[in-house]
């Protein structure tokens, strides 16, 4: 798991050097609870700035197109994925694993499209934020459509 969170940090991003904070598994369970229910509902809703909100100042979207980073740039993104019908996902987490500063948080997520639902793999390097997370990397990729 190490591994693959130093593969996903590298790809030309480096968490900046803080100190080492101490996050036990039921407060670093309860963050990540926190910021996905928090990013479930502002996604529900429509919300493109509060999702872009979430996001650290260096924080970065990796979607199956072009990468964004930039708030200003990170709410056009969402609001764009908002204009063209996405709306009612649901996050299925499979693996939290804190790492540092980091929480590397893998699963797989299913969303409503105008064709009808989608689905695919998530991978998301939070970062600690005082208490809270902030995303760092916040990857997707949708499943091949069935035909």
């Amino acid at each position: 798991m190490s591994r693959l969170l130093a593969a996903v940090i590298g790809v030309g991003l480096s968490v900046t050097a803080v100190p080492s904070f101490a996050h036990d598994q039921a407060q670093t369970q309860k963050a990540v609870d926190d910021i996905v229910a928090t990013y479930v509902d502002r996604y529900n809703h429509k919300d493109a700035a509060g999702v872009a909100a979430l996001y650290a100042d260096d924080g970065i979207l990796v979607p199956p197109t072009s990468m964004v980073t930039g708030k200003a740039n990170l709410e056009k993104a969402w609001q764009s994925a908002f204009d063209a019908g996405r709306t009612n996902i649901r996050y299925d987490i499979k693996q939290v694993q804190p790492e540092g500063n980091a929480v590397l948080v893998v699963g797989q997520f299913t969303v409503a499209v105008p064709e009808g639902d989608r689905s695919g793999n998530f991978v998301n390097v939070y970062q600690w934020d005082g208490d809270s997370l902030k995303f760092r990397v916040h990857s997707f990729s949708f499943f091949p459509l069935q035909r």
